[in-house]
């Protein structure tokens, strides 16, 4: 099979970040194909790709992760190998700079998949994982501002979200970044790390570390990562459902039209998906304004991206 990875860098608004956007979800492509190039696996692209994005301050993902309600981050993050079904998640990590690398220990070094809060931080040091602040300047803001919304009665997230994206569309700019893979010899991954909605309520978990919501992978389908609304992709089992889809026929244009439409008509929520089917055919879809998302082959130059990809029923 072609050496095929797709990513993105969420699902939402961006506006005023959209180029930085693009240039970082280009950035990850070509770093996880240049991992196929190579001879390595699926599984080691997507890695190496939502690392990229975790390391730029522009995705909700490791550096630049949203706040909570309490002003602090707890980030999420999986990884699954569509060969044997293996996989692994970790939730409410503070300080791990690169979350999928620890969700990709769980999945290797553990009997588990989801491991969270403390323990996974535990996990993380007992391999020596470098840490950092997550926490940038431009996200303290952001958080300071929404908070003196909130105490002006003028927010209540989820309750009041029609408020929040008219005065403040930057609050859900961007989303889960993922990202999804084959090799050369037909092997499939997906991976995924979010910081979160802003103004969660702390403890919160969304789809990101539970397998088939956030992601999904199946050498029999293929795979997909899921963006948006977290309990949307939670309610539908939405990476499931369209690798299911997928393993039953459907291209992945199909499969990810349908679950992006189901969302919108079934619950009234953003969601964006991307998928490679077992043919090796990409879909990039989603209902929000825009969502940054990139792909490459092997015999490729560079990265294609784009701010959008088919867009189903516009919520907005």
């Amino acid at each position: 099979m072609l050496g095929t990875i797709v990513v993105h860098g969420g699902a939402g608004f961006w506006r005023r970040y959209v180029r930085r956007g693009l240039r970082g979800v280009s950035a990850s492509a070509s770093a996880g194909i240049e991992v196929l190039r190579r001879g390595g696996s699926a599984v080691d692209a997507v890695e190496a790709a939502v690392c990229v994005m975790e390391d730029d301050p522009v995705f909700n993902a490791g550096r630049g992760s949203s706040l909570n309600l309490k002003g602090s981050v707890q980030m999420d993050a999986a990884i699954m190998n569509g060969r044997d079904l293996s996989a692994g998640a970790v939730a409410m990590v503070r300080s791990t700079k690169n979350p999928v690398h620890l969700a990709r220990l769980v999945m290797e070094k553990t009997d588990h998949v989801l491991i969270g809060g403390e323990y996974a931080e535990r996990l993380a040091r007992a391999f020596l994982l470098p840490t950092i602040n997550p926490i940038t300047p431009e996200k303290r803001k952001l958080f300071m501002e929404l908070k003196r919304c909130s105490s002006n009665r003028r927010i209540r997230w989820l309750k009041k979200n029609s408020v929040l994206l008219r005065e403040h569309p930057e609050a859900i700019s961007s989303d889960t970044v993922g990202a999804v893979a084959v090799d050369g010899e037909g092997d499939f991954a997906a991976a995924a790390s979010t910081g979160g909605i802003a103004l969660k309520l702390p403890g919160r978990i969304g789809d990101t570390p539970q397998i088939g919501c956030g992601l999904y992978s199946d050498n029999r389908s293929g795979a997909a990562t899921v963006t948006g609304l977290g309990e949307v992709a939670v309610r539908l089992v939405l990476s499931k459902a369209t690798c299911s889809l997928m393993e039953n026929g459907s291209s992945a244009l199909r499969a990810a039209t349908l679950g992006v439409t189901d969302a919108s008509r079934r619950l009234c929520g953003d969601a964006g998906i991307i998928a490679i089917d077992s043919k090796s055919r990409i879909a990039a879809v989603h209902n929000t304004p825009l969502m940054p998302w990139a792909y490459c082959t092997v015999k490729m130059k560079n990265a294609h991206a784009s701010a959008k990809g088919k867009i189903v029923a516009p919520l907005r």
